[in-house]
Formats: C-alpha cells, sequence, structure tokens
C-alpha cells in the first residue's frame, strides 16, 4: 500500500511539474530603452509598446528611472523587465503630475456627494498638469515605431528623444 502512494505521489508530482511547464508566459525578448524630453533624462513616465498587429503580438509596458531608462515588461503574463514579444510596436508615453491635496480636501472628496459641484467648489478640484505632450500618449499620433527582434534589443532605435511642444502628426527626431 505505502508503494502505491509513493508512485502515485511520484505520478501527481510529474502531472503537476508538466502542467506548470507551459505557464510561464509569452516568448519575450529583453528590452531596453532611453526617454528624453527636451534633451533631458525623463524619469516617472510610462512607456507602452502596443503591436501593430494585435494577432501577432503583446502589449508591453515600462517605467522610466531616474536616468530615463526603461525595461519593458509584457502585460500578459510577462516576468518583470522580461521583455516584449518579437514583433512591430507603436511607441506612446504619458506623464501627468497630480499635485497633492490636503487631507482636508481628500476626505470631502471621499465623504460629500456635493463635493466640487459647485463653481466655489470646482475651483478647489485638483489640476492636473501634464508633462509628456498628449499626443506623445496616443500610438496614432506618438509618431514612434519600432520592431523587437529575437534577443537583446537596446541601442538607437530604443532612444526616444521627446519634445515638449509636439502635438503629433510626424515623426519626431531622435
Amino acid at each position: 500500500m505505502d508503494r502505491l502512494r509513493n508512485h502515485c505521489a511520484a505520478a501527481l508530482a510529474m502531472v503537476v511539474g508538466l502542467a506548470g511547464c507551459g505557464d510561464q508566459g509569452p516568448k519575450v525578448n529583453y528590452v531596453e530603452g532611453v526617454v528624453t524630453l527636451d534633451g533631458s533624462p525623463l524619469e516617472g513616465a510610462t512607456v507602452g509598446f502596443s503591436p501593430v498587429d494585435p494577432a501577432k503580438g503583446v502589449a508591453a509596458v515600462g517605467t522610466t528611472g531616474a536616468n530615463g531608462v526603461f525595461k519593458l515588461t509584457a502585460v500578459q503574463g510577462g516576468k518583470p523587465d522580461g521583455g516584449a514579444v518579437a514583433g512591430e510596436y507603436f511607441v506612446t508615453f504619458q506623464k501627468v503630475l497630480v499635485p497633492v491635496q490636503s487631507t482636508e480636501e481628500l476626505e470631502k472628496l471621499r465623504t460629500d456627494p456635493d463635493y466640487g459641484k459647485s463653481t466655489s467648489q470646482k475651483s478647489a478640484a485638483p489640476k492636473y498638469k501634464t508633462i509628456v505632450p498628449t499626443a506623445y500618449g496616443l500610438a496614432t499620433s506618438s509618431g514612434f515605431r519600432v520592431t523587437v527582434k529575437a534577443g537583446k534589443n537596446v541601442g538607437d532605435e530604443f532612444k526616444f528623444n521627446l519634445k515638449s511642444d509636439y502635438t503629433g502628426g510626424t515623426k519626431p527626431a531622435r
């Protein structure tokens, strides 16, 4: 009986182990790049890679550090900083600052359903400051398109120099 239990346990462990092998996420390739705004590193921006053909790719995102460097993570089962699936992508960028509010203002927003409805209170509503022009946040107007290849993807193709006066339409200079 003990022998039968050991065989069953071993078989169960093998099945569980094999089941886990297929659930490793998409096959990705390391992608690292740099984002600058008007020539200076851009910290805290969200970088998005949207597949040109959604049937052949998986979106990926990253956030820039103090030096403007980002590393991508595939959004469907990708490991952090693992990369993106090989293919062509539109590249988007977003960064918005939200002002710090007082504890009193935050409490009013949370508890008072009428807060912000009157004219005098609307002026107290938080104002958002867009750091990266909104045209960079849309695949149709960002002006950037790249190809992720098998292997390690770093270099000039993944250096993005954004301009604070960009309004979309034409591809900005890298």
